[in-house]
């Protein structure tokens, strides 16, 4: 009776674990996270002037539905000049289980890039914009997925 007792306290222990860790929403509220990305071969025609585009991020979830990212980053031109820049977003967020809905609230540049108008352009067109992810956190790491479980981007987030 007690090897009975025992393995269904075993199986309850295993169930309910696997329904924590597949079934609970990832407590972001109060994390920072660092992350880096780098661009380069681009196709697209207004692109094709810049070498690489070099941008970090520091994803700040300052609530459970506040999030506050701010890039910097430099702009490569295959002539061979460098523009910096800084922007600041602040973004609404959602997390249900291993996804994440953002809505792009406001976008603030702190330092504009000036040779970079469609750049520019491009970021701004990001306010008002929504987007899912899927993510996974993974001890001092964050990685975005996209539906079909393919990175999105290239982007390392590490907790700071």
């Amino acid at each position: 009776m007690r090897l009975v007792n025992f393995l269904l306290l075993l199986i309850l222990i295993a169930c309910v674990t696997y329904q924590w860790k597949k079934g609970a929403d990832f407590e972001l509220s109060g994390s920072r996270w660092s992350c880096n990305e780098l661009s380069g071969n681009f196709i697209s025609e207004p692109y094709k002037k810049y070498q690489e585009i070099g941008e970090r991020d520091i994803l700040y979830f300052a609530s459970s539905s506040n999030l506050t990212v701010y890039q910097t980053g430099e702009l490569v031109f295959k002539n061979g000049n460098r523009e910096k820049y800084e922007v600041i977003m602040d973004v609404s967020y959602k997390v249900t289980k291993d996804k994440l809905s953002l809505l792009y609230k406001n976008i603030d540049w702190h330092k504009k890039p000036e040779n970079a108008p469609i750049f520019v352009r491009d970021t701004e067109s990001l306010e008002g914009f929504e987007a899912d992810v899927k993510f996974m956190i993974d001890d001092e790491q964050l990685y975005f997925f996209s539906r079909k479980n393919n990175e999105d981007n290239n982007f390392i987030c590490f907790s700071v």
